[in-house]
């Protein structure tokens, strides 16, 4: 898979212990993450991961959570060493094994999901993916499936 040889070029030697086969096991995933969290919990930020890719942090003390920029600096340098691509490659191969248009898989999702009408096209999706800015609810339960499980592979 091409976009395990081009995250392997980056990789810290811990993903790329992990990333060198080309498949990614929970229990990898699961190490990388909470490598990652004990990267943050060092740093006085409790991190959590969620399903759906986002993520928040907390300060461990109760006080304020500092700069933008300096949990983003932490951040980044906590996912350099242990996840920068493990968890987007996971999640990317678990949604779409056989590489299919994205476009094509999410619309057709979305359409069945009743989220959009017949008339909202591949060429919109990509455009408003793109841009951010969706026509609809990018949010909705609904959306939100078809973002994370285009083909209900492993989400239900």
């Amino acid at each position: 898979m091409p976009e395990f040889e081009e995250s392997l070029r980056d990789a810290s030697p811990f993903e790329t212990a992990i990333l060198r086969d080309g498949v990614i096991t929970a229990a990898e995933l699961e190490e990388a993450q909470e490598r990652k969290r004990v990267c943050m919990l060092d740093a006085g930020i409790r991190w959590k991961i969620f399903d759906d890719g986002t993520s928040e942090g907390e300060p461990v003390d109760g006080s304020a959570l500092g700069s933008t920029e300096d949990v983003n600096a932490t951040l980044q340098r906590c996912s350099r060493q242990f996840d920068r691509s493990v968890t987007y490659l996971f999640n990317e191969v678990r949604r779409n094994p056989e590489k299919q248009d994205d476009a094509t898989i999410t619309v057709a999702c979305l359409r069945d999901a009743g989220v959009v009408g017949a008339d909202y096209t591949e060429r919109r999706w990509r455009e408003e993916n793109d841009s951010g800015a969706f026509a609809f609810n990018q949010w909705d339960p609904a959306a939100t499936q078809c973002r994370l499980d285009p083909l209900g592979l492993w989400r239900r």
